[in-house]
């Protein structure tokens, strides 16, 4: 596929992917409750602890019509803009006009109600607030005073505890290293307001497990040795594809035929010392021969969110690929007519 056809093809497939951004919205719900019913609730507890609490709708008409809008920007980003992935239009091609009038009319989004996007509530440690599910701000904030649970602190020990247990499913690499937890007595600091006494809420949600780093292990996270031994034994369809990579940029490449090629790209080309998890799913050129930059990247998967992720041991690794390579697999069958689409799109 030549340059100039794999732009067109590019602009066509987030063409057809922006026009149907509700199915990816409904394809991802569906996607994460599948893998919370696989055993993945780590990468989901947000999620899982939201659902718990909240009152009916968790997601209204207005809630998914934003969510929608905002897929619509991540599918037309720009790929070098991706630190501002998440909510907003900086660096997208897409202007919507629903998010401009929102942005300008808050009001008019007094009804949204969506789990998935709150918003920054005044509970979570938010330098400025800014609750979008105003009734999820508030019933978050209730239940701090009237079941005395702190919804930001109880996530954070059942993320940490979920993270040992889940990691236990690794066999590769060795187990991580913790100790159990002694019961503490939560003591409060009167000087503080209760909602913002961390050490307090700590003690309350107390972790279950403590987990060290392994020094001797760090070297799993800055030096591609690791990532190599743990994908092709984990990911034989998706081979290490040397001509691409750098010491900064690691790209496996699915196996197959045509023109197109899905990859899992690991790098830490941000200026991190580590390699960044989860793997990037991207869409190249099969042809492609030099060291793959951003600009030969003619897709990068969009749907997902910012998911857990440890250095504490190569335990880390091992197990977040565990979640995240079916999970790349099924995106690629999800995607698979989008593709196909926008390639007779481009043939016609």
């Amino acid at each position: 596929m030549a340059n100039e056809k794999s732009e067109s093809f590019a602009h066509s497939l987030r063409e057809v992917l922006s026009n149907d951004a509700d199915k990816l919205f409904d394809f991802q719900l569906a996607l994460m409750e599948r893998e919370i019913d696989d055993g993945w609730r780590v990468f989901y507890a947000k999620e899982i602890l939201f659902k718990e609490v909240l009152p009916a709708p968790l997601i209204n008409e207005v809630g998914k019509l934003y969510a929608v809008e905002q897929l619509r920007c991540e599918i037309w980003r720009d790929l070098d803009q991706m630190a501002w992935r998440g909510f907003g239009q900086t660096g997208s091609n897409y202007r919507s006009t629903l998010l401009a009038h929102w942005s300008e009319h808050p009001e008019t989004l007094k009804e949204y109600r969506n789990f998935l996007h709150v918003g920054s509530l005044d509970t979570s440690g938010a330098f400025t607030p800014d609750p979008l599910d105003h009734t999820a701000n508030a019933v978050l904030r209730q239940r701090i005073e009237t079941e005395h649970k702190h919804w930001m602190y109880e996530l954070e020990a059942m993320m940490n505890d979920w993270y040992v247990e889940a990691s236990a499913q690794g066999v590769l690499t060795p187990s991580l290293i913790g100790w159990d937890q002694a019961p503490a007595a939560p003591i409060r600091d009167m000087s503080k307001a209760l909602v913002d006494d961390k050490q307090y809420w700590r003690t309350v949600h107390q972790e279950r497990w403590s987990v060290a780093g392994n020094a001797n292990e760090f070297k799993a996270f800055i030096k591609p040795d690791e990532n190599l031994r743990l994908m092709a034994a984990m990911a034989p369809d998706f081979p290490y594809a040397a001509h691409l990579s750098t010491g900064k940029r690691l790209v496996f490449v699915q196996q197959g035929d045509g023109p197109l090629a899905w990859a899992l790209m690991i790098d830490k080309t941000d200026g991190s010392t580590t390699y960044r998890y989860p793997p990037k799913l991207i869409l190249i050129r099969r042809t492609q021969t030099k060291k793959l930059k951003d600009a030969d990247i003619l897709y990068m998967n969009v749907l997902g969110k910012s998911f857990v992720s440890h250095i504490d041991g190569a335990r880390c690794l091992e197990m977040e690929l565990l979640f995240h390579l079916p999970r790349s697999r099924r995106l690629i069958a999800f995607y698979a007519p989008f593709v196909q689409q926008a390639l007779r799109h481009v043939s016609s």
